[in-house]
């Protein structure tokens, strides 16, 4: 049986919290998330460090009133789960629960963003996990290639570091510095909630509220973003590791997410690189056998992003493939192409890209 759909609500705080809820009735569990608008290119003066991530792993260690280790006994006691990631611009933290545990996940979300103790001992032990976290990525390949394409697509723009941070950088980092930057970035007017499912709207937004009625929006200077400069050229990087399969990526720049371009551009990453249908998939790997596997995607943040296809492919077929893909992307620009349906990005961007 169909569940007729109910608009999700938004209602905006005094401080400048939001809170999106909507009501689905079909399971009785609830997401509850909360967002925090800063991530790896919001951190200033310590760029390069990784403050965002560290945060993501110390808020459920503990708070004020919840020492280490009751927050996560909270969450079995109810039935639930919870996590949180960090990406180049936000941090969400999220539990899932049974509907009657909706209460409690939001009082626990709604008091690490703002009562997080940072205990030191538990911030020792988690740098170390950091930086086991980093060399593992190194064995990575698929990770090692995605770091090295935006490290090379990216010249000026915070997006060249990685989100989880440098070493060098990561290991000059005091708590001091973090619970400075978690004073500063988790504040009402740089938060909102989303909760969706079996829920009272009206009681959760209530709830939320009289949790944050004593914060107060907090001045919150905007960062400065600097635009990508325009390539003129073609940028390669080839590096050698110890794997058996290469991994291949083929980029290119391409307008933010504001761009009227954008529409047209997810739609094409779609059509030529999604599934087992797709064109790339179907010419490269199932009538060529010239990779093990193949996609392509669009990354758009609001600067400059990034239209790429990606490969797992045998190191002796990595030029023969970037040719083969070169020439379908003469096709994918010219509407006029066999099977090329549709009209050309609105300024007509595409041959003045170069593969990074």
């Amino acid at each position: 049986m169909f569940e007729r759909h109910i608009s999700p609500q938004i209602k905006k705080l005094e401080n400048g919290l939001e809170i999106i809820t909507q009501v689905r009735k079909n399971h009785p569990v609830a997401a509850i998330q909360v967002w925090c608008r800063a991530g790896s290119i919001h951190e200033g003066q310590w760029l390069g460090a990784g403050l965002s991530h560290v945060l993501e792993h110390m808020l459920f260690k503990g708070t004020e009133t919840r020492p280490p280790g009751k927050i996560d006994q909270e969450i079995q006691d109810v039935g639930g789960n919870m996590n949180a990631y960090t990406s180049f611009d936000h941090t969400v933290y999220y539990i899932n629960v049974p509907s009657e545990g909706v209460p409690v996940a939001i009082d626990i979300l709604c008091d690490i963003t703002q009562n997080a103790t940072l205990p030191e001992e538990e911030l020792e032990s988690e740098k170390d996990v950091i930086l086991r976290e980093m060399d593992m990525l190194k064995d990575d390949p698929g990770r090692r290639s995605s770091r090295r394409l935006f490290e090379t697509a990216y010249s000026i723009s915070p997006l060249r570091y990685p989100i989880i941070g440098l070493p060098d950088i990561y290991n000059q980092v005091t708590r001091e510095d973090v619970f400075a930057y978690y004073r500063k970035k988790y504040i009402p007017n740089n938060l909102f909630f989303v909760v969706v499912g079996d829920i009272d709207q009206a009681a959760v937004v209530d709830q939320i509220e009289k949790l944050f009625s004593q914060r107060r929006a907090t001045p919150l200077p905007p960062d400065y973003i600097p635009n990508e400069p325009g390539q003129f050229g073609p940028r390669r990087v080839i590096e050698e590791g110890p794997f058996q399969l290469g991994h291949a990526h083929l980029a290119f720049q391409v307008p933010g997410v504001r761009h009227r371009d954008h529409a047209p551009l997810e739609l094409l990453s779609n059509i030529i690189g999604h599934g087992r249908s797709s064109r790339l998939n179907q010419r490269l790997r199932e009538k060529l056998g010239m990779v093990h596997g193949i996609n392509s995607w669009y990354y758009c943040p609001n600067n400059e992003g990034l239209f790429a296809v990606s490969s797992v492919i045998e190191a002796a077929n990595l030029d023969r493939s970037s040719r083969r893909f070169s020439k379908s992307s003469s096709r994918f620009r010219n509407p006029r192409s066999p099977g090329m349906n549709w009209k050309s990005p609105s300024n007509n961007n595409w041959p003045r890209f170069y593969p990074v």
